[in-house]
């Protein structure tokens, strides 16, 4: 990937950081369809876009703080 593309997504470390879990937990999600990736085409790492992760975080932190 180019080095603007990459810069838009995270890896799996990164991005369970991002979202406060464990890669094991992205694993899971991803298995479930929960929460897709893309690979890399080089290396086949697993890829997180950010705008995705972040969408992703806003709706469990609506899911799990309702007020009320």
């Amino acid at each position: 990937m180019s080095k603007s593309v990459s810069s838009a997504y995270l890896k799996i470390k990164d991005a369970a950081i991002f979202l406060g879990v464990s890669p094991e937990t992205l694993r899971s999600w991803e298995k479930n369809k929960k929460l897709l990736c893309t690979r890399d085409p080089k290396n086949r790492y697993r890829l997180y876009k950010i705008g995705i992760l972040q969408k992703f975080r806003e709706s469990r932190k609506k899911k799990y703080h309702k007020s009320g």
